[in-house]
């Protein structure tokens, strides 16, 4: 059952009104995007829903593979939907781009459908149709198609939850590794870039040190955004290349957090985070062996 408003409620029951459907994006890497299934702009909590006027994106959930789908007891709800980009950017990237360079990836995902007496009166509020997270889009080379799985996609997990392993079943700086991630940051900025997915740097830390840890940057256009860090190497300068760009290329002297990574050996975990007390491999279980 949806919630809705008495004024919304009494609106729907009048049988005259327009809808239309709002798509908000809450970004992995921070930000917030706003869209508009509608013809019109529509502007709502403050917020103006975008339905793309002369350059898209345009959204469509009239296509027949375009729908909700929900399941009794604990099966994945779905939702799909097709976006024509047409010439829009998303953070400064043509919309497909932006895509296939990950932006997505991950977001959070709340589809609205809002109920109007006049297009644009926003008075009777909208009812929340889906929540979930991104889970897949198929990018082609005039269309996207969003799959969006609810969040009891986050029950589907291997069980037994712990196996016995080399590597540490903890995931750095979670509640079990106990470290604080702001013991570790380490501020810098970019010395010269030529690639979204590289940029040099002068840093004091040794060569791998970053490797699989993240960078967050704090200035710039690729403000608040984050990615996964590939390898890094020390020198004057050294370099940070990434496993995923950022959407743009990021500008001499923008700012950032860098992080460490760990690769879940008990070498690492002594020497680079002195945390062996939490260490939770099994570097010592004998590998299979064959009896003959």
């Amino acid at each position: 059952m949806k919630a809705a408003s008495t004024a919304l409620i009494a609106l729907l029951a009048s049988r005259q009104f327009y809808s239309a459907d709002l798509y908000n994006f809450s970004l992995i890497g921070g930000g917030q995007l706003n869209f508009c299934g509608g013809d019109v702009d529509v502007t709502w909590n403050g917020i103006t829903w975008s339905a793309g006027d002369v350059s898209g994106p345009y959204f469509d959930r009239k296509d027949t593979k375009a729908k909700c789908h929900w399941k009794v007891g604990i099966e994945v709800d779905t939702l799909v939907f097709d976006v024509l980009p047409g010439s829009s950017t998303v953070l400064g990237e043509p919309f497909l781009g932006a895509v296939r360079q990950g932006v997505f990836d991950g977001a959070e995902m709340t589809l609205y459908r809002a109920f109007m007496p006049a297009y644009g009166n926003m008075a009777a509020g909208a009812v929340i149709l889906f929540v979930g997270r991104v889970a897949e889009i198929d990018a082609g080379r005039s269309l996207a198609t969003f799959s969006i799985s609810s969040h009891l996609e986050l029950l589907n997990l291997s069980m037994p939850r712990n196996l016995y392993q080399a590597g540490c079943v903890n995931a750095l700086f979670d509640a079990s590794c106990a470290l604080s991630p702001a013991s570790f940051a380490v501020t810098g900025s970019v010395a010269s870039a030529l690639l979204a997915s590289a940029f040099d740097v002068t840093l004091a830390q040794a060569t791998g040190y970053f490797d699989l840890g993240q960078v967050v940057f704090t200035s710039g256009s690729n403000s608040g955004l984050s990615r996964t860090v590939k390898t890094y190497r020390q020198g004057s300068p050294g370099s940070v290349s990434l496993s995923s760009p950022f959407p743009t290329m990021p500008a001499t002297g923008d700012t950032f957090t860098i992080y460490p990574g760990c690769d879940k050996q008990q070498s690492t975990c002594s020497a680079r985070f002195n945390n062996l007390v939490h260490f939770r491999g099994f570097p010592y279980v004998p590998e299979n062996s064959t009896a003959v």
